[in-house]
């Protein structure tokens, strides 16, 4: 990994705090994910005992706990429809198509009980 895709738990905890002050998408490296699967992969194979160790899970926790959070925000932000989701992440974008299609089958499931004419999932 290069140092400049490296991230630490404060540049973490900086895109969440920009996310969260913001009503709109920010638009942030989009090699950020694979960064902190790296960070938590490195972090969880470093072996220590007592405080470090503890100090260990205390950040892979906190890691953890910011990037669901940072995800969850973003995803947010995207469904309610006024942010610009060109700056989605390609995982963001990924999470966001099953939502759609979810909604379409929701959509045709529901259209058809409504008609009369339910649909049959034996003949997809």
């Amino acid at each position: 990994m290069s140092e400049q895709n490296k991230i630490s738990i404060n540049d973490l905890h900086r895109l969440a705090l920009q996310e969260l002050e913001n009503d709109a998408i920010q638009e942030i490296n989009s090699d950020l994910y694979n960064s902190i699967s790296k960070f938590l992969k490195n972090l969880k194979n470093e072996k220590h005992d007592g405080v470090e160790g503890k100090i260990n899970q205390a950040m892979i926790g906190m890691i953890t706990d910011i990037t669901s959070t940072l995800l969850k925000l973003r995803l947010e932000k995207a469904t309610l429809g006024n942010s610009n989701k060109s700056v989605l992440l390609d995982e963001e974008k990924y999470i966001l198509d099953s939502s759609a299609e979810m909604a379409e089958r929701r959509e045709t499931i529901l259209s058809g009980i409504l008609k009369g004419e339910p649909y049959n999932l034996d003949t997809r």
